[in-house]
């Protein structure tokens, strides 16, 4: 015992304690800094680790350093050359121990502001850090019914993972395209500009559900995590709370109790509600993607989200569902009644009165005043849904469009909330058409060729893009583009408004028979008023024809 109480005085005298101690703090101070700095400048992950172990190693070469060394008034010299003489002061020493407290308590304060949220520190870099891609989940099995299971599987991780403060989450509608994909994850990531990207499986058996799911780093290629989740249909609540916990705890992030709460909360706790609901919102998604054949698509999606509400009337998601429903059947002209306008202003507003905080009732909210030509107000409710949802590229769509609609537009701000949209999912037909149509207005016309352009290389089958894209080929005297772009619109849509612009393009190419011809076929169609067509430059070569004022005569009383 002597030996041993020997060597502890040895250790103090030399100031290994001290050197260990202050050591192990200001490597926890320096650890903490690096967080934040390498977060501010979206540094992987992999570097942090490499910091942490580099100063692991350095713990044991500087206790060594400390035994065999010491300082005293004549500089650094080998402890064995001084025998017992004392190495430092003890003035010194209490300065080195002041020191010591000090970093502590620099230490204690960090720890507990990171705990308690008294200082947030880099929230934006944490966030930026943080940004997620789940992929849509692969549905594995003999159910081709089952498809729908795999895709509620991504929107509720999607959904669940972006009530976390410090995780930046890419929407559905922007991740939609890579279902079934065969890029690396490393092109994904880059593409979604992300840094970590979510894949995973979904096996349905009757009740049995079996879901993998990996999240890897795109910056090293490495699996951050990887997990197997094994259960009942009835624990699909359970699955995708304790799934997204289990994420965050990879990515070593510390959940408030708020967050956690939020992570775990769910708008039903009926099953049956939630499975109806599902099958009716990811038919609205579909049609989000593609607006063709709109009546077969919405009415089996209100089918859906109608007996959701009848297990759960007071299904809040499921209310904003049947509200864009009935919305955007009066919107595309499906059922153009007043009492599906008022149905879908009604539904919103009872979502809202449940849960005033669910962006997609917002979103409901402000389709349905869309629909009823309202879009001041329509503007105000998309920018209110965006606060809670700011990643979701077609609310930014959505809140474009009415910002060319309401009176007066505000076409910068239209500008700004397309390209904002494009940069969420930049394969959306709809985000290319908005931003066409605003730049069109703005007499921008070679840019708004070009966004016109874009859309139809990624849809050529909607209309709208084909029709704005000859509007501003037209209007840059482009007639023979513009009448390749108007011939597809009418072939897309046989009413008489695309006719009428083919007219113009014979008329601007010099062929005034087939002008003539096409110009009646457009108006037999139901083209109007017949004031804009008499006033139309596009039509001046025409004016000498007689042809031409009889045209308008006879149409002048429909």
């Amino acid at each position: 015992m002597p030996d041993l109480s020997q060597l502890i005085s040895e250790l103090g005298r030399r100031n290994v304690f001290r050197t260990g101690a202050a050591y192990l703090v200001v490597t926890w101070l320096l650890v903490q800094i690096a967080d934040i700095l390498l977060g501010a400048f979206s540094a992987p992950l992999w570097l942090l680790r490499a910091i942490v172990i580099v100063l692991a190693i350095g713990f044991p070469i500087a206790v060594i350093l400390a035994w065999v060394y010491d300082i005293t008034s004549q500089g650094v010299k080998r402890s064995a050359e001084l025998g017992e003489e004392v190495s430092i002061s003890v003035r010194d020493g209490r300065k080195f121990d002041f020191v010591i407290i000090g970093a502590l308590l620099i230490a204690v304060v960090l720890f507990a502001s990171d705990r308690f949220d008294w200082i947030e520190f880099g929230s934006q870099s944490a966030v930026d850090r943080h940004s997620i891609a789940v992929l849509p989940f692969t549905f594995i099995g003999p159910d081709s019914g089952g498809e729908y299971f795999a895709d509620a599987m991504t929107d509720e991780l999607i959904g669940r993972l972006g009530r976390i403060d410090a995780v930046r989450i890419k929407s559905r509608l922007s991740v939609a395209r890579f279902k079934d994909h065969a890029q690396s994850v490393n092109d994904v990531a880059v593409e979604l500009d992300v840094n970590f990207v979510l894949e995973g499986s979904v096996r349905k058996a009757g009740d049995r559900v079996h879901v993998t799911a990996q999240l890897t780093d795109a910056s090293s290629g490495f699996q951050e995590w990887s997990d197997v989740f094994n259960g009942e249909s009835d624990d699909w609540f359970t699955l995708h709370e304790d799934m997204a916990i289990r994420i965050a705890d990879a990515l070593n992030l510390h959940l408030s109790p708020g967050e956690v709460d939020s992570v775990r909360a769910h708008y039903t706790e009926n099953q049956q509600a939630y499975d109806a609901f599902w099958r009716g919102w990811l038919l609205l998604e579909s049609f989000h993607i593609d607006i063709s054949h709109p009546e077969e698509k919405l009415q089996a999606a209100e089918n859906h989200l109608q007996r959701a509400l009848e297990f759960d009337p007071n299904y809040p998601l499921a209310l904003a569902g049947l509200s864009l429903a009935n919305s955007y059947a009066y919107f595309y002209g499906v059922d153009r009644t007043a009492e599906r306008r008022i149905r879908g202003i009604e539904l919103a507003q009872q979502s809202l009165a449940i849960d005033p905080l669910v962006p997609e009732g917002r979103v409901a909210l402000g389709m349905s005043h869309a629909a009823n030509d309202d879009h001041a107000s329509a503007v105000a409710e998309f920018e209110k849904a965006l606060v809670h949802d700011s990643e979701n590229g077609m609310t930014w769509c959505l809140l474009a469009f009415s910002c060319i609609a309401q009176d007066p537009p505000d076409l910068k701000a239209a500008e700004e909330a397309a390209r904002i949209a494009i940069r969420h999912d930049p394969t959306w037909t709809y985000s290319y058409q908005v931003l066409g149509w605003t730049l069109l207005l703005q007499g921008r016309y070679e840019e708004s060729v070009e966004a016109y352009q874009r859309g139809v290389e990624f849809n050529p089958d909607y209309f709208a893009v084909q029709f704005g894209l000859g509007e501003a080929h037209l209007e840059l005297g482009n007639f023979d583009r513009a009448l390749n772009a108007f011939e597809a619109a009418h072939e897309l849509d046989d009413s008489g408004d695309a006719l009428v612009y083919v007219a113009a393009c014979h008329a601007g190419l010099g062929d005034i028979d087939k002008a003539l011809a096409t110009l009646e076929q457009g108006l037999e169609s139901g083209f109007g008023p017949i004031d804009a067509v008499e006033g139309s430059p596009y039509f001046a070569p025409l004016r000498d024809d007689p042809r031409f004022a009889a045209l308008i005569e006879s149409f002048a009383g429909q």
